[in-house]
C-alpha cells in the first residue's frame, strides 16, 4: 500500500489477475468481498504493505456506524454512511460479530450559557435539518431527558439518533477479509507496491516481492492513496494527514456512560467534536481531537495534553477530573487539504483504459460507509 523506493528481490513471481485492489484496509477489503461475490469469475488479487489487514486507520477509530447526521446531504459522505451503517449493522448481526446498539445523543452544554448560547443551538439546528433532509430518525432532548438516557451527563438540551451503533473495527476488517478470501480473491501482505507500469491493455506492478499484470487497480491505499494515484500515473491529489487521539476513562464504574455522546459543532469543523465513545469491550473512551500533523506516522509524537479533552468534556461531565483520564492511541485521517471545511469522498474512474480506480479522502465516515463504498465501486465497472 505504501510506497517504498526499495530495491526489489532478485527472483520475483509474475501472476496475472483482472483486479488489483492495493490497500487492505476496511474499505479494500469490503471491495475485494463486494467483486468476489459479484464477479466470481474475475482474478481478484489484494495487495497490502502491512503483514495483516486492517493494521493502520481502519483499526485506529471510534468504531461508530455513523447514519451521516453530519454530513451535507446529497454529498457520497452522506449516502454512503447512511447506506453503509444498514448494510455493516446487517453484516455483523448475521456474523456474530460484536456489535453494540448505543445510539447517538448531540448535547447543547450548560456552558454555552456563558460561552456562546446561540453557536451551539445554531449548530444543532443544521444538524436537525440534514437529518431531516436524510430521513435520518431522532428525537429530542430536554435536560431531564438528557439525565434519563444518561444520569452523568448534563445538558441544555439536544436530539437522540437510535439508529447509532459500536463495532470492533479490526474484527469487522478481519471478518469482511475471511469472507473475500473464502469467495477466492487472493491476499499478498508485507508487499508495498515499488511500481506500476502502463503496458497494453492494462499494469504491470512491481512489489517488495512480486510482480503482478493486471487489467484494472482499484486504489484503496488510505493515507497513500495519493502516492499509489502518481505511481500508476494520474496526478493532482495529495493526502494531508490530521491526527485524532483518544484518552482512556479510568477510575469510573462500569456502565457510567452507555451512549454516544457528542458536541454540537458547527458543520465546517474538521471533525465531529471529541465525544464520549463506549466500546464493544466495555472500555469507555473520549476523542478525538483534530489537528494536522507533519507525517503520516505521526502517532506518539506531541500527545495533546489531557487537560484540552478534560475542559472539553467537562462541560457535559462536570465529575470527570485529570486522573480519570489515561492517553490511550490515536489515528491519523487521510484528509484531501490542510484547512477545516467539509470535503467529500473522492471515488471515481480517473482512467477508463485501462481502467483505474482511485478512492482518495476516504476519512469518517469511512468505516460506517466502507461497505456502501463496495458497492459503489462495484457499480462503477460494470
Amino acid at each position: 500500500m505504501i510506497l517504498l523506493n526499495k530495491g526489489v528481490a532478485k527472483k520475483k513471481l509474475t501472476m496475472k489477475y483482472d483486479i488489483v485492489i492495493i490497500g487492505a484496509g476496511v474499505v479494500g477489503c469490503a471491495i475485494a468481498r463486494e467483486l468476489s461475490l459479484r464477479y466470481p469469475d474475475k482474478k481478484i488479487v489484494v495487495l497490502e504493505k502491512l503483514s495483516n489487514s486492517g493494521m493502520e486507520t481502519s483499526q485506529f477509530n471510534s468504531g461508530v456506524l455513523h447514519t451521516g447526521l453530519h454530513q451535507k446531504p446529497g454529498s457520497l459522505k452522506a449516502r454512503l454512511s447512511f447506506r453503509g451503517n444498514q448494510l455493516a449493522v446487517k453484516y455483523c448481526q448475521s456474523k456474530k460479530l460484536p456489535i453494540l446498539h448505543t445510539g447517538m445523543m448531540v448535547v447543547i452544554s450548560l456552558e454555552a450559557i456563558r460561552s456562546g448560547l446561540y453557536k451551539e443551538v445554531w449548530s444543532l439546528f443544521e444538524l436537525i435539518k440534514r437529518g431531516r433532509a436524510q430521513g435520518i430518525k431522532f428525537k429530542f432532548l430536554s435536560p431531564i431527558g438528557i439525565r434519563a438516557l444518561e444520569p452523568n451527563i448534563r445538558g441544555l438540551g439536544g436530539i437522540f439518533i437510535p439508529a447509532v451503533w459500536v463495532i470492533n473495527p479490526l474484527i469487522f476488517t478481519r471478518q469482511l477479509w475471511a469472507d473475500a478470501k473464502k469467495n477466492g480473491a487472493q491476499f499478498f501482505f508485507d508487499n508495498p507496491v515499488n511500481n506500476i507500469e502502463l503496458i497494453s491493455g492494462g499494469y504491470r506492478i512491481q512489489t517488495l516481492n512480486m510482480g503482478v499484470e493486471t487489467k484494472m487497480i482499484i486504489n484503496a491505499a488510505g493515507l497513500y492513496a495519493d502516492k499509489i494515484s502518481r505511481l500508476a500515473g494520474y496526478y493532482g491529489y495529495e493526502i494531508y494527514p490530521w491526527r485524532g487521539e483518544y484518552y482512556k476513562i479510568i477510575g469510573k464504574p462500569a456502565g457510567f456512560m452507555k451512549r454516544l455522546i457528542y458536541p454540537a459543532i458547527p458543520a465546517s469543523s474538521p471533525g465531529k467534536g471529541i465525544h464520549f465513545s463506549p466500546r464493544v469491550n466495555g472500555d469507555l473512551f473520549i476523542g478525538p481531537n483534530t489537528r494536522p500533523v507533519p507525517s503520516k506516522n505521526y502517532y506518539t509524537e506531541n500527545k495533546t495534553p489531557k487537560e484540552d479533552f478534560l475542559k472539553a468534556v467537562q462541560k457535559f461531565c462536570p465529575s470527570l477530573k485529570p486522573e480519570n483520564l489515561e492517553w490511550a492511541y490515536s489515528g491519523i485521517r487521510a484528509k484531501i487539504t490542510n484547512n477545516p471545511g467539509e470535503h467529500d469522498f473522492i471515488i471515481q474512474m480517473d482512467r477508463k483504459s485501462p481502467p483505474l480506480i482511485n478512492l482518495i479522502g476516504i476519512e469518517s465516515p469511512g468505516l460506517s460507509s466502507s461497505m456502501a463504498i463496495a458497492e459503489y465501486v462495484a457499480d462503477l465497472i460494470k
